[in-house]
C-alpha cells in the first residue's frame, strides 16, 4: 500500500515512509535530501537573528567604534548575519537569475557603503526573521502530512490459503481478505465480509461517534476498529483509498502557492532592474551619490515583505 509522499523524520525516530510508484516503502534514516527551505525552527537561525539584533543595538548606542565613520560591529554583524543571503545571491548570479536575494544583497552592500550600518542590520534581521517564519510554515505542513501517515499500519494481517499471516502493508493486494483486530487501524478501503464492530471514522467522514459495521458495510483506510474483529475484502489500496486522496490533497495544499504569490515571483527579478534604473535616474537628477544609494536601499529592502514558503 502506498502513501503519496515521504516525510523526513529525525534519525532517532526510526524508519521513514517514502513514495514509489505503487507502494509504501520504508526509507532508512540519512538517505533523504531535503529541499530548499524545507525545515522547521533552527536554533542556529535564532542565534544569528539574536546576534544581529544585539549588534544593531550596539551600533545604535555607538558602542566600541575605534574608527571614525566606520562601525566594526556593524560591518562584522552584517557580513556574518547576512551570509545566507549573500550565499544564495551568489548562486543566483552564477545561474544568471535575478532574485529577491540579489536585490537584498544590493541593498545591504549599499547601506554599508554609505555608512548606514544600523539600517543594514535592520534589513538583515528582517530577512532572517522572514526565513524563520517560512521554515515554521513549511514544517507545520509537513507535520500535518506526517500525522496523517501515522494513521496507516505498517503490517497487515491477511487470510491466505486458509491461514492468517502478517505481511508488510505494501504487499497487500486487491481481493485479499484483511483481518483487523480490536484497536487496530483499517489499512484499506473495502467491504466487511465477516464480524461486527464499531469503527471510529472521524478522520474520513467527520462523524464524532463510532459507527457500527457488519457484513456488507463499507470501511475506510485510516479508521480505527474499536470493539470486535473484522474481516474486510480489500478493494482499494494506497493512494486509491479515500484516506490516500486526503493525504494527496493536504500535500498539494502544502506545495501550492496563491496566484498572487506566483505573480510576485515572476515580477521579483524585475525589481532589481527597477532599483538600478531608479538609482541611475536619481544620480542624473541630483548628482548626489548618497541619495542614489539610498534609492537602492529602499528598493532592495522592499523586496522581502513576504514569506516565500507558503502553506
Amino acid at each position: 500500500m502506498n502513501a503519496p509522499h515521504w516525510i523526513e523524520r529525525n534519525p532517532a525516530s526510526g524508519p521513514q515512509p517514502t513514495e514509489n510508484s505503487d507502494s509504501l516503502e520504508i526509507k532508512q534514516p540519512g538517505t533523504s535530501e531535503p529541499s530548499e527551505h524545507e525545515h522547521g525552527l533552527d536554533w542556529i537561525e535564532l542565534v544569528r537573528i539574536a546576534f544581529v539584533a544585539l549588534a544593531a543595538a550596539a551600533v545604535w548606542l555607538r558602542l566600541w567604534e575605534p574608527f571614525p565613520h566606520i562601525s566594526v560591529i556593524g560591518i562584522a554583524a552584517a557580513l556574518i548575519g547576512g551570509y545566507p543571503i549573500f550565499k544564495e545571491a551568489f548562486e543566483n548570479i552564477v545561474e544568471r537569475k535575478m532574485t529577491m536575494e540579489l536585490s537584498m544583497t544590493i541593498a545591504l552592500l549599499a547601506a554599508l557603503a554609505i555608512g548606514e550600518f544600523f539600517t543594514a542590520l535592520v534589513i538583515t534581521g528582517f530577512v532572517l526573521a522572514a526565513e524563520v517564519l517560512e521554515g515554521l510554515t513549511v514544517g507545520r505542513g509537513r507535520r500535518a502530512i506526517q500525522d496523517l501517515l501515522d494513521f496507516l499500519p505498517r503490517t497487515v494481517a491477511v487470510r491466505r490459503h486458509g491461514e492468517v499471516v502478517e505481511i508488510p502493508s505494501d504487499q497487500v493486494q486487491v481481493g485479499d481478505t484483511v483481518i483487523v483486530k480490536p484497536g487496530g487501524r483499517v489499512p484499506v478501503d473495502g467491504v466487511v465480509l465477516g464480524g461486527r464492530s464499531f469503527v471510529e471514522q472521524a478522520a474520513i467522514t467527520g462523524e464524532a461517534m463510532p459507527v457500527e459495521k457488519a457484513q456488507g458495510d463499507v470501511v475506510y483506510a485510516g479508521t480505527i476498529n474499536q470493539s470486535g474483529a473484522l474481516e474486510i475484502d480489500a478493494q482499494k489500496l494506497g493512494r486509491d483509498t479515500t484516506f490516500g486522496k486526503i493525504i494527496e490533497a493536504v500535500e498539494r495544499a502544502e506545495k501550492s502557492r496563491a496566484p498572487i504569490q506566483k505573480t510576485a515571483d515572476r515580477l521579483a527579478g524585475y525589481l532589481v532592474y527597477f532599483a538600478l534604473g531608479a538609482a541611475v535616474l536619481t544620480f542624473i537628477i541630483t548628482r548626489n551619490v548618497r541619495s542614489t544609494i539610498s534609492v537602492v536601499i529602499v528598493a532592495g529592502a522592499s523586496a522581502e515583505p513576504r514569506v516565500r514558503g507558503q502553506l
